[in-house]
């Protein structure tokens, strides 16, 4: 996968239309995207609150792709989006039916609870496809119905959607329980023959214990959502966006698990995740720093043969590729990251794993995006590796030996 592709699918929801906390400063909204190398977010569309077009347009202007979730006024708020994309033009990629309607019950024409948006997310398909100001925009499915009793998304969504959210601090695939939340949110959708996009998913910064809780330290938030990423990416989920960029107000009791989920805290502050995140993509779009050429000499793209040797069966892996040719294998080992019963992170000893390349690389870098954005270790001329596979990614950044080194 080009790592470009894979940055591509890293995405935040924000609340811009929020104009009494953290969302007030639009201007740190944009900020704070730009910082972490996220270009994606999802919002409310414009006019659901009291938050000027100014604001969506600022934050457009500097670089930053839309998927405005309608409210039940549905030709406002596709002409709302418009308005936007006209504006700042291809700032709106997606438009999205209503969100969880199990959760926030909606009427439309008579109806009531799923029949109603199911009824109105044709409506809304309808509308986006005949407005000339979105044109090519996607549309995604809405959440919180029942998938089990809808057989088909036809002229209803170009995308599939889903909400996960990890319980217990568990991993986001592979859990010894049983529990593998990401995959089986994509095999409830998978009849449906569409592409697919996770448009909520994350864990609040804000400790529990006991059952079905969301509440991690901020260490564990990190690696969550990291692997989150990556899994997805890997799964061939076209974006996911992490819910959310920032706590949204103050809540000094910690009382309102709802303002703990940002990647920044109320003041502005930088998490652990929002780190991870600013490291991950920064490694990710750094170019030649020791004299690779790129493709030209012989990092064909795409084209790595390598094998892993002892990767268990919760170690997940996925390849990418830089502009210049050089090649990132990213390994994790979703082993468990949280005690349910008391609260408190778990750490497990990293997985041996053995990486043969088959043929010498003229270098390896390898790199840990919660410690830092430059190597922790370097290594030439060299076929075979032994690496130390945590519960979060590292990263190896290979230099084929066709392409020259210093």
């Amino acid at each position: 996968m080009p790592a470009e592709a894979f940055i591509d699918t890293l995405a935040v929801n924000t609340h811009i239309n929020y104009t009494d906390g953290a969302y007030a400063n639009v201007r740190n909204v944009a900020d704070d995207l730009a910082w972490l190398g996220i270009r994606h977010v999802r919002d409310a569309a414009p006019g659901s609150g009291a938050a000027p077009l100014a604001s969506y347009v600022y934050v457009a202007q500097r670089g930053i792709k839309f998927d405005f979730l309608m409210h039940p006024d549905i030709p406002v708020s596709v002409g709302q989006a418009a308005q936007l994309n006209a504006a700042v033009p291809g700032s709106v990629v997606a438009i999205e039916g209503f969100n969880e309607i199990d959760n926030w019950p909606v009427t439309y024409q008579g109806l009531t609870g799923a029949a109603a948006g199911l009824a109105a997310q044709r409506e809304i398909y309808t509308r986006v496809r005949a407005h000339p100001q979105l044109a090519g925009v996607a549309v995604y499915d809405l959440t919180g119905y029942d998938v089990k009793q809808v057989d088909t998304r036809a002229n209803a969504a170009d995308y599939s959607n889903q909400h996960v959210y990890p319980q217990n601090g568990e991993q986001p695939t592979y859990n010894a329980n049983g529990d593998r939340w990401m995959g089986a949110a994509a095999e409830a959708v998978k009849k449906y023959g569409l592409p697919y996009v996770i448009t909520e998913f994350g864990y609040f910064t804000l400790p529990q214990a006991g059952w079905y809780m969301l509440g991690v330290d901020e260490p564990t938030q990190a690696k969550g959502v990291l692997n989150g990423y990556l899994d997805a990416a890997a799964a061939g989920v076209k974006r996911t966006y992490v819910y959310e960029l920032l706590d949204q107000k103050p809540d000094p009791e910690n009382k309102s698990n709802e303002m703990h989920y940002g990647f920044f805290r109320i003041d502005n502050s930088p998490k652990r995740v929002a780190y991870a995140i600013r490291n991950l993509t920064s490694i990710l779009k750094a170019g030649t720093t020791h004299g690779a050429k790129g493709t030209a000499d012989g990092a064909k793209a795409g084209a790595l043969a390598y094998t892993l040797a002892g990767m268990p069966v919760s170690a997940n892996s996925l390849l990418l590729q830089k502009k210049d040719g050089r090649f990132v294998l990213a390994l994790w080992n979703e082993t468990p990251i949280w005690n349910r019963a008391t609260g408190t992170p778990l750490e497990s000893p990293p997985a041996n794993v053995g990486l043969d390349l088959g043929t010498n690389a003229s270098r390896i870098d390898v790199y840990d995006p919660l410690v830092s954005a430059t190597p922790l270790a370097s290594h030439r001329d060299v076929r075979t590796l032994d690496v130390a596979v945590p519960d979060h990614p590292i990263l190896l950044e290979i230099t084929p030996a066709g392409a020259s080194g210093t």
